[in-house]
């Protein structure tokens, strides 16, 4: 079945309480039928990232959304949104979609919003995959330095970021046609969209202990060429985790999962479908 995308008018989750103010509009699709995999996509780019995961769809029901301000999701001013408000963005649409738990899948940015989702959601929560992404919060020259580009954003607009951000997003394995692919959909995104993504990443929470505390399945997936988190931040990450698994897939960057599509989507499939797990296996 072709994914649709929707859009829809949430109600919004005030200290916890539901009132019937409308929130922006959040777009997404909703592909296949099994165990709810809902993935969040990296920054600066949207639910396009998930295009070559789609496949997953015969054995989970896909989901892939537009964070707000990406995509076609309702834009953002340029103030901070932080991974919490994110991850409330994921819980309204699962009650829409009437989820009561799900498996989350986040890339870079996205592991930071299925992190902040673990904490304030735990019930809700059935697994996470984390790819090329780290728990520990920023530093404050690496605040100092999110600042000071969400101000070029907005001052000059996203095409700078875009051309130094680029070549870090893939291992020089990359093709000439996924490069271009990607230069498109980061393009498409607002300058109020990174702004505010890059002042929310700034303020994050440290999660390395809730991935100490978690009894939940974590799998881990890194490129060994990723240059921007390094797959050594996977490994400790794993180390603390429980019930987790790591997997590093060669001549892959930040975006493993865009370079080697078949690869990342076999790891999910090994790790959380039951039939082809591997006895002896940490989980």
């Amino acid at each position: 079945m072709e994914s649709r995308v929707r859009r829809l008018a949430c109600l919004l989750i005030f200290l916890g309480t539901l009132t019937a103010q409308a929130s922006p509009p959040i777009a997404y699709t909703d592909t296949g039928k099994g165990p709810a995999l809902v993935f969040i996509h990296a920054f600066p780019t949207d639910k396009r990232l998930w295009i070559p995961q789609q496949s997953l769809a015969s054995h989970f029901r896909v989901i892939s959304l537009d964070l707000w301000g990406f995509g076609q999701s309702q834009s953002v001013s340029g103030e901070a949104v932080s991974m919490s408000e994110y991850a409330d963005e994921v819980a309204l649409l699962l009650q829409h979609l009437r989820i009561k738990k799900a498996i989350l899948a986040g890339e870079s940015m996205g592991g930071y919003v299925a992190l902040a989702f673990l904490k304030k959601y735990p019930l809700k929560t059935a697994g996470l995959i984390l790819s090329d992404t780290q728990a520990v919060a920023d530093t404050v020259p690496m605040q100092e330095k999110r600042e000071q580009a969400a101000q070029d954003i907005l001052q000059h607009g996203n095409k700078a970021f875009i051309e130094g951000f680029l070549p870090k997003a893939l291992s020089t394995h990359a093709s000439t046609a996924l490069r271009m692919w990607l230069h498109n959909v980061l393009s498409a995104q607002p300058p109020e969209a990174l702004a505010s993504a890059l002042r929310g990443m700034a303020v994050r929470d440290d999660s390395t202990r809730l991935l100490a505390e978690t009894d939940l399945p974590v799998l881990f997936i890194t490129g060994a060429e990723d240059t921007l988190i390094s797959p050594e931040q996977s490994r400790t990450m794993q180390t603390i985790t429980r019930q987790s698994r790591l997997v590093v897939i060669e001549e892959a960057g930040h975006l493993a999962n865009l370079e080697k599509p078949a690869a990342w989507s076999q790891a999910v499939i090994d790790f959380f479908v039951p039939s082809t797990r591997v006895e002896g296996d940490k989980r």
